[in-house]
């Protein structure tokens, strides 16, 4: 191995992912609901759980349901749990306070049925299930059991995990840290890295293959492929519905989403739709009024890898810099890149059933927000502009949806300099949006609102 190939992976066994805390807490905590972790393929998820559990004491026995095909058929076999209980302490040596690791759970057809009894039959082991399309462990018959799993959701690397791995662990710590004062020359380093991250995404071994100075886009092809074969395989349809899906998001992405956009039927596109959905790969925010009884706006689409919205694009559509696109017309396919990204970061390390909404003032308004954000009591309003200046008329939607939701604060993301803005009594940050993660928007809340 070259050494600097050998430093890259260095670097990332030695990072620490946003959601790791919060994971390995869970992990050593007394209550002893199952650990679901979701996630697309190819994002970290085994590696993560596997460093979490090398690095705390406590005997583990892991399976991979795809691999260990014998333990899978034997499980499938089981009649009750006591039953599968037998088969894991009898040929596994599973003990209590052990740590029952299975990945790629999915592939089991019983093992939905024992997570309840995990919990309340077996409560001195602790239990972790990873997927990429754990759906697929729930059906009409056997549902998600309402208090017996806490569900964490892994994406590819958020933009300060993205920094850490190609820049350092200083210049991601300030980036997690809110500064208030921002010197013009970091602003402008950090969206120059910035322009980095919306052309590489997310995907770790994308990322260190472009740290590594190869070419990051022949890696990124490769997981696509094992993607799209495994979505073929697993959900029987045809493989061009796969490309053809991600390609008609990445071209609307962050519009009003038609099914029209999908070249089959409505049915099919319905079909495929909710499957990339539940495979962690297509995101939707409903868009909602203030009055839901009311709504009937079509959904926002986006994907979960903003590398992927960039190779999905029209071949036609030119490449597109936060920095360097100046004309108005190249710029314009900015905004739903933009878009797409800031939802990414905003989504990060949180739960697999996290939401974020999105408001339209009314069927005929042209007033709406591109994200609304829940903390304790308030709602927190977020619109994106790909802009390098701020005006006025880019806090119009933010300041309208504070008016109307009688909400204190609100937020627009975009690549002009940090300000905090006073209008008609209510206060509106310009967060750049290399600072736009959950954590720093409800930080940056707390503390202007104090």
């Amino acid at each position: 191995m070259g050494l600097t190939k050998w430093i890259a992976l260095a670097t990332f066994r030695l990072m620490k992912r946003e959601i790791e805390n919060d994971l390995r807490a869970a992990l050593l905590s007394n209550d002893r609901r199952v650990i679901l972790l979701e996630g697309a393929r190819q994002v970290g998820k085994s590696y993560l759980i596997n460093r979490i559990l090398s690095e705390i004491d406590c005997r583990t026995v892991s399976f991979d349901l795809e691999k260990d095909r014998g333990f899978r058929r034997a499980l499938d076999t089981t009649e009750s749990f006591d039953d599968f209980k037998a088969l894991l302490k009898l040929k596994h040596g599973v003990r209590d306070g052990d740590l029952l690791f299975i990945d790629e759970a999915q592939e089991s057809r019983k093992l939905a049925g024992y997570i309840k009894s995990f919990k309340e039959d077996w409560p001195e082991l602790r239990v972790v299930l990873t997927g990429s399309s754990m759906n697929r462990l729930f059906d009409a018959d056997t549902r998600l059991p309402v208090g017996r799993t806490r569900s964490f959701c892994l994406f590819g690397f958020s933009f300060s995990e993205f920094v850490e791995c190609i820049h350092g662990e200083e210049a991601a710590a300030f980036l997690r840290s809110a500064p208030m004062q921002i010197e013009p020359s970091v602003h402008e380093m950090m969206l120059e890295l910035y322009d980095r991250y919306l052309e590489i995404g997310g995907y770790p071994e994308v990322v260190l293959s472009a740290k590594r100075g190869e070419d990051f886009r022949a890696v990124a092809e490769e997981i696509i492929f094992v993607q799209e074969e495994d979505f073929a395989r697993k959900e029987a349809y045809d493989p061009e519905l796969f490309r053809m899906s991600l390609r008609a998001v990445a071209n609307h992405v962050g519009s009003p989403s038609k099914l029209t956009q999908w070249d089959t039927t409505k049915y099919r596109a319905r079909q495929v739709i909710q499957a990339l959905k539940s495979w962690h790969l297509l995101l939707e925010v409903e868009v909602c009024s203030l009055n839901p009884e009311r709504d009937g706006f079509l959904p926002k689409r986006y994907l979960h890898d903003i590398g992927l919205v960039n190779r999905f694009r029209s071949i036609a559509a030119p490449p597109v810099s936060l920095l360097n696109t100046v004309a108005p017309a190249a710029r314009t396919p900015l905004g739903g890149l933009f878009e797409n990204a800031v939802l990414i970061n905003l989504l990060s390390g949180q739960s697999a059933y996290a939401e974020i909404g999105t408001w339209k003032q009314g069927s005929q308004s042209s007033r709406k927000v591109d994200f609304v954000l829940q903390k304790g009591s308030h709602r927190i309003p977020i619109e994106c502009k790909a802009a390098l200046r701020l005006k006025q008329a880019h806090t119009s939607n933010v300041l309208a949806y504070l008016q109307a939701a009688q909400q204190p604060i609100g937020f627009v993301v975009s690549a002009a300099p940090l300000e905090i803005i006073e209008r008609k009594g209510h206060r509106m940050v310009n967060l750049p949006v290399y600072l736009a993660s959950r954590q720093n928007i409800e930080t940056f809340a707390e503390q202007i609102l104090l």
